[in-house]
């Protein structure tokens, strides 16, 4: 292969390479612009509630979130809860190159202040399902618990990367804290999506939070973005073609599929609960 032929290829592999990125940055821009928005309808409804002693609001989406007498299950759920919008926050800032290339230091005392809240919040969380003190029905809390015990060995392996300086392993890792700590707000954005696309509550009983819809939603709100990640990884080693634009299409549509989700779960639920407050 002569010099020019070798420069054409290297050429073609890097548009490929700079679309799947491309492709992958537009997802995550979607995804953290919409788990903002979750993270200031917390700090909005639930930190300014508990901050002027009115914790019996929690009930107003959450039936089981206040429970009178119930000291530590309620204040485990205070930390779930509140912490869940710091996790927010330092999650999406974690995902933004420029902050790792201008503030290296901001970057890492951020990410073991993240990881150390995904801990805390993955553990609280589990404790919840284990004194029935859940968001969700009892259908889908074994999905809510496998996200729970994966997360927390996430975030262990990519301490343990980060701490020996395998920063490459530990890129991969924190991506799938980062998938995996959104699950709460995968599950959300689903629900909100689907009402919206069927004009109502179909598949599923909202007196009891139970039903085939709401199986598949808890399921998906790892497996699928945890999939995905995974895809992407695959085709960031790949030298074939169309494993690179299809992932590329596939994250594509999944930008457009999250951002429809969370516009709807947005000015559906989490706005109007800002304004009322």
């Amino acid at each position: 292969m002569d010099i020019s032929a070798q420069e054409s290829t290297t050429r073609i592999r890097t548009v490929r390479i700079d679309m799947l990125r491309m492709a992958a940055t537009t997802w995550c821009m979607v995804a953290v612009l919409g788990q903002l928005v979750f993270g200031a309808y917390i700090a909005a409804t639930y930190a300014v509630a508990s901050i002027h002693g009115q914790t019996a609001a929690w009930n107003r989406v959450w039936p089981s979130g206040y429970v009178q007498g119930e000291t530590p299950g309620n204040l485990m759920v205070a930390v779930h809860v509140l912490l869940a919008a710091l996790v927010t926050m330092c999650g999406s800032l974690q995902l933004l190159p420029v902050l790792r290339r201008v503030a290296p230091r901001f970057h890492h005392w951020n990410g073991r202040v993240y990881l150390t809240t995904v801990l805390i919040v993955s553990v609280t969380g589990l404790g919840m399902l284990a004194f029935n003190r859940g968001f969700a029905g009892a259908s889908q809390n074994g999905n809510v618990a496998i996200n729970g015990v994966l997360l927390i060995a996430c975030s262990a392996f990519a301490w343990v990367a980060a701490s020996r300086r395998d920063f490459r392993t530990h890129r991969r890792w924190a991506l799938r804290v980062f998938v995996l700590a959104a699950g709460v707000w995968f599950f959300r954005i689903s629900l909100a999506g689907w009402i919206a696309i069927n004009q109502g509550l179909v598949g599923f009983d909202p007196a009891t939070m139970r039903g085939p819809a709401l199986i598949v939603m808890s399921l998906c709100e790892w497996l699928a973005p945890l999939a995905l990640l995974e895809l992407y990884f695959r085709a960031e080693q790949s030298r074939g073609v169309l494993i690179r634009w299809g992932v590329a299409a596939l994250l594509v549509v999944a930008a457009l599929v999250t951002g429809y989700g969370a516009y709807c779960a947005s000015v559906g639920m989490w706005i109007p609960a800002m304004r009322a407050t």
